[in-house]
């Protein structure tokens, strides 16, 4: 039963760092891989893992208690419905996410959360002497596993995407800063007669085995530039998918003011993002606001805050809609 004193509440908030250091070791190790594949004794696990016996014993059994795993049996393991998020191959699959979020580069700048308060700015540059996006070209496979968070992401998130915004009437979809493309190549699949442009970095859509979008490649240009400098391309709609996110105030204005330049008069823009209800209501996009702030250095948005950044760059939200997840849609327009 959960306890209603404040003293044990706080203790359980406290020891939030140690569930999570517990779920990163869980999945970088392969365990809930392993543990579908029937290798699920202690003894297998820990030959399999290359780790000591007893001390994973105690971690499986602490995630078991949490309900994580199950320990049917002294010494042998299941999954739950809830450890199975952290298998590779699960259709649900937050592993990356995980590895990302935890990771020895993310997690060393959590500790720095007081500096971000201090001085207003991201402390994942100083705490890893590089920024964000230059440190994942830079160790590929912490970028590998961002990456893959992201095409899991949007693949989780499409189809209430696709569900709230019809695409129908438009010849030409944009996905700006679009990663591997998961977001377009659903809406490409769903709509056989549209065309898609998909721009990003060039050392993230270099590679088109890793594309979403490969798929369609009659029908799908792919390029490879900063959308912080220039849109090379327009179209009838622009999508911005959480990427406003990573991205300070200015540097997202500069993102639609250059979508501003690249847009027709009948053009649109979605931006599509986490935003912040207001008030205290509890949400999960306020703990995401927070990661923002302490690595990329960006923010989530309330909608009267997007609304400004909209008029700044010579445009107007014509709609918001609730997709049902952490992501709302902001269409705008050309004022």
């Amino acid at each position: 039963m959960k306890s209603t004193d404040p003293v044990d509440q706080m203790r359980q908030l406290m020891a939030g760092h140690i569930v999570a250091q517990c779920l990163y070791a869980l999945g970088s190790l392969g365990i809930p891989d392993l543990i579908a594949n029937g290798q699920d004794t202690i003894g297998d696990l820990a030959a399999k893992t290359g780790t000591h016996e007893l001390s994973l014993h105690r971690m499986l059994r602490t995630l078991a208690s949490l309900g994580v795993l199950t320990e049917p049996v002294e010494g042998k393991f299941g999954l739950t419905p809830l450890g199975a998020t952290l298998r590779s191959d699960s259709p649900d699959s937050l592993r990356d996410q995980a590895l990302f979020e935890t990771s020895p580069s993310v997690w060393a700048t959590l500790g720095h959360l007081v500096d971000s308060l201090k001085n207003g700015q991201p402390s994942f540059a100083s705490v890893n002497q590089i920024p964000l996006f230059h440190y994942l070209a830079e160790h590929p496979e912490t970028g590998s596993a961002f990456n893959r968070f992201m095409t899991m992401q949007s693949k989780l998130q499409n189809a209430a995407i696709i569900a709230s915004y019809d695409f129908s009437g438009a010849q030409i979809v944009v996905d700006v800063g679009g990663g591997h493309g998961a977001t377009l190549a659903a809406i490409l699949a769903k709509h056989p007669k549209l065309q898609g442009v998909l721009i990003d970095l060039p050392e993230v859509v270099s590679d088109p085995s890793v594309l979403e979008t490969s798929k369609f490649a009659d029908r799908c240009r792919v390029i490879g530039c900063n959308v912080l400098n220039c849109i090379m391309t327009s179209g009838d709609i622009l999508i911005i998918k959480r990427v406003m996110m990573s991205f300070s105030d200015e540097n997202a204005g500069k993102i639609l003011r250059n979508c501003r330049a690249a847009m027709g008069r009948a053009s649109k823009v979605l931006v599509i993002d986490p935003m912040l209800p207001d008030g205290v209501e509890p949400h999960y996009n306020r703990l995401t606001d927070l990661l923002m702030m302490v690595v990329p250095g960006g923010r989530c948005r309330s909608e009267a805050e997007f609304r400004r950044l909209f008029a700044d760059a010579g445009m107007s939200v014509t709609r918001v809609i609730d997709t049902g997840t952490s992501n709302f849609i902001l269409e705008a327009v050309v004022r």
